[in-house]
């Protein structure tokens, strides 16, 4: 079987840095509940690879964690097979500036972006990201979206909630947005969201399913089937146990999809037209 893990940051030392060397208080938040110690020293690239490989990971989705981290990711993308570079997009220096870094990114074959609007204190549906998403929307790239509970804890968690979601698909019916983490904290409701709107698609990164309300996953079994992907947020979770965990709890005709083909719909297939 094929897979391709739809979130993954390189264990390079300027990758690593707000685990290690800027470690914030609501990264050792991350750092204890994943209990992620042993995966936060520094790993040659083609070793990580190597080791998805063991797991049977043929293809990474790889991010930063910041704008600044662009470069970096793109250049890794191009010196090693199998990575998939997606660059990281926010308001930080303003509209202009994002969109600026967005048509830069998509010129230099990135094949999508990333965005976490709650860490500049910002609804994921405020208007001045419209700008980003309608650009988005126009070239038919996809956007990723944290829609999940987070632990910067002087942001409100519900930056990120279904609602804000569903009103975003409806201003952009044709953008194709890839809802990172799943929406993992605010319940079923966005199953309904993505239930009503084809361009959304749920990745479910960083979770365990057994923890997860059954409604995801008789979603990902069934009606949802072919817009729920797989994804470690590696170093969150290990490789081999995250697959193993999905393995137990889907049906196996829809294993190609999550673990593969539904990453390679939500970034590169056209958007269904409204």
């Amino acid at each position: 079987m094929k897979i391709i893990d739809s979130r993954v940051r390189l264990r390079t030392k300027q990758l690593l840095k707000p685990w290690t060397t800027d470690l914030k208080a609501h990264f050792k938040e991350y750092v204890r509940l994943y209990k992620m110690k042993s995966r936060l020293s520094e790993m040659p690239v083609q070793e990580l690879i190597d080791y998805a490989a063991e797991s049977g990971i043929e293809k990474m989705v790889i991010c930063g964690n910041d704008y600044t981290d662009n470069d970096h990711v793109l250049e890794m993308s191009h010196k090693y097979e199998g990575l998939i570079p997606v660059a990281c997009i926010s308001l930080a220096n303003g509209v202009r500036f994002a969109l600026e870094e967005t048509q830069r990114c998509f010129d230099r074959g990135f094949a999508a972006i990333s965005m976490a609007p709650y860490r500049t204190k910002l609804n994921v549906n405020d208007r001045l990201l419209y700008p980003v998403y309608g650009f988005c929307e126009l070239i038919k790239k996809p956007v990723i979206v944290h829609g999940a509970i987070h632990f910067l804890r002087d942001a409100y968690m519900w930056h990120g909630q279904p609602q804000y979601i569903d009103e975003i698909a409806v201003d952009f019916p044709e953008l194709k947005l890839i809802v990172s983490h799943g929406g993992n904290g605010f319940g079923p409701p966005i199953l309904a969201v993505a239930q009503r709107h084809p361009n959304i698609y749920l990745e479910f990164s960083a979770l365990n399913p057994l923890y997860m309300a059954p409604e995801f996953l008789y979603a990902a079994n069934t009606y949802l089937k072919d817009r729920c992907l797989f994804g470690t947020d590696y170093p969150l979770l290990d490789f081999e146990k995250a697959i193993g965990r999905w393995k137990k709890v889907l049906r196996e005709n829809v294993h190609n999809g999550f673990f593969y083909q539904n990453v390679l719909d939500a970034l590169y297939k056209e958007p269904t037209p409204l």
